[in-house]
């Protein structure tokens, strides 16, 4: 019985490119909150809130992309989106189609 081997190349895995932008500030407001507390807590008031002010905007910046890719482009941030690549190669390895 001859059996085919499908190559596998390396394809998208639909994954927006502003998702991770989010990710990433999401990182950096993490960072930016540490430095706000640690400052804090050292009497250095100024930078503080010069860490506060950043961890905000990275926050709010993260969850305006998240909502604007979930909201207006239809697009999961967290989940990336099968192409038709990878669907087809799904149906003819395991599926047999």
């Amino acid at each position: 019985m001859p059996t085919t081997h499908v190559v596998h190349h390396h394809e998208s895995h639909g994954n927006h490119p502003m998702s991770i932008f989010g990710y990433l500030s999401i990182l950096a407001g993490f960072a930016s909150a540490a430095l706000w507390l640690i400052n804090l807590a050292s009497g250095n008031t100024a930078i503080a809130i010069i860490f506060g002010v950043i961890a905000a905007c990275a926050f709010v910046s993260a969850i305006v992309i998240m909502t604007t890719l979930t909201r207006r482009v239809h697009h999961s941030p967290l989940v990336p989106d099968n192409t038709d690549v990878e669907a087809s190669r799904y149906l003819h390895e395991y599926r047999g189609v």
